[in-house]
């Protein structure tokens, strides 16, 4: 608790006590809490206790992320609200008190029979939306300061995929005419590392990007300034190619040879697993043509499968509990193996 106004109730599972705090319209209340703890029931009942205190429906703002969770929270809104224009007296009180933490007032009473009509009756309705139809909101209300045509529109995803391929079309085209040179040559160099069916991921993948990629062209002042700031950000000098990069990287004055060659035939008599990893090693210590291929197949004892789609990770276990605690060297080889 930071101050008698402001609560903070911070657990992973919320108790009757705590939620009861939350849902007191009297006190600005942030809760957090893991998924399954009641978080949807406590703020339908913030804003149900909210709506007994006199508020008006239309100055009460919900903000979800998805739809369907504003869907979910006004519907049990409704829910509640249509029960209490139906409840008798009795039913009725022992409602609002859960609500209210106390027994209602008269006032309660009269008031949570109508408040039915009067959200119906609210123009526009009760403010529970997502995070993104608020901001639309917003935009459509200060276009002008927002630098926004008035009448703008929301792009949806399947008209956004259209105009994606329509702009893939044109860059195709116009590289083939011959008029933008620039773009031909770049064009060029891209099919050299992208298959034609990963073109479209890789437009997408900039388009969505554009305003960070415009950012830090405009930093460094142009392409080339932009390549030659990340060559110097690698240490990679002008004239080495990713394929020279590759060459020393799989060397064998790269690795330590003589440790892995000890770590394979330790992981040879260990588990399945161990197994496994332990041929792999030694087909790549012992291999004479160290290509690509081979070194994801190598790199897989080390690496998780994601890092063609993701951050690299080291694996969590590169050998098994019970031969680890055996060999502790080995355990050191592999791991200076993974950082390398």
């Amino acid at each position: 608790m930071t101050s008698a106004d402001t609560q903070i109730i911070e657990t992973g599972r919320l108790a009757n006590a705590s939620q009861q705090e939350a849902i007191d319209s009297n006190v600005s209340a942030w809760v957090s809490a893991s998924a399954g703890t009641g978080k949807t029931k406590v703020l339908t009942e913030r804003v149900l206790s909210l709506l007994l205190s006199g508020c008006p429906p239309q100055k009460i703002l919900c903000l979800t992320f998805t739809k369907a969770a504003a869907a979910e929270m006004e519907s049990r809104v409704f829910r509640y609200l249509g029960d209490w224009v139906i409840l008798d007296d009795e039913e009725l009180e022992n409602r609002l008190s859960q609500i209210l933490g106390m027994p209602p007032e008269a006032y309660h009473m009269t008031r949570a029979r109508r408040l039915f009509a009067q959200v119906l009756e609210t123009p526009g309705g009760m403010h529970i939306e997502t995070i993104h139809a608020f901001c639309q909101s917003l935009l459509r209300r200060f276009p002008l300061e927002a630098q926004m045509s008035p009448h703008f529109t929301l792009v949806d995803e399947r008209h956004a995929a259209e105009l994606l391929d329509t702009a893939k079309e044109q860059i195709l085209a116009t590289a083939r005419s011959g008029e933008n040179d620039a773009l031909a040559d770049a064009l060029k160099e891209i099919t050299q590392h992208v298959h034609e069916t990963g073109f479209p991921d890789l437009l997408t993948s900039l388009a969505s990007s554009r305003g960070r990629l415009r950012r830090l062209l405009n930093r460094h002042g142009g392409l080339a300034p932009t390549i030659a700031a990340t060559r110097a950000l690698l240490g990679v000098d002008e004239t080495e190619t990713p394929e020279c990069l590759f060459e020393d990287a799989v060397s064998d004055g790269a690795h330590d040879l003589l440790g892995l060659k000890l770590a394979a035939e330790i992981l040879s008599g260990g588990a399945k697993t161990d197994k496994e990893n332990g041929l792999k090693i030694q087909t790549w210590v012992d291999s004479a043509n160290r290509d690509i291929f081979a070194f994801e197949n190598y790199a897989d004892v080390f690496l998780t499968a994601k890092r063609g789609s993701g951050p690299i990770e080291i694996r969590k276990r590169l050998i098994t509990k019970k031969l680890a605690e055996d060999h502790p060297d080995v355990v050191e080889i592999l791991a200076q193996e993974a950082d390398r």
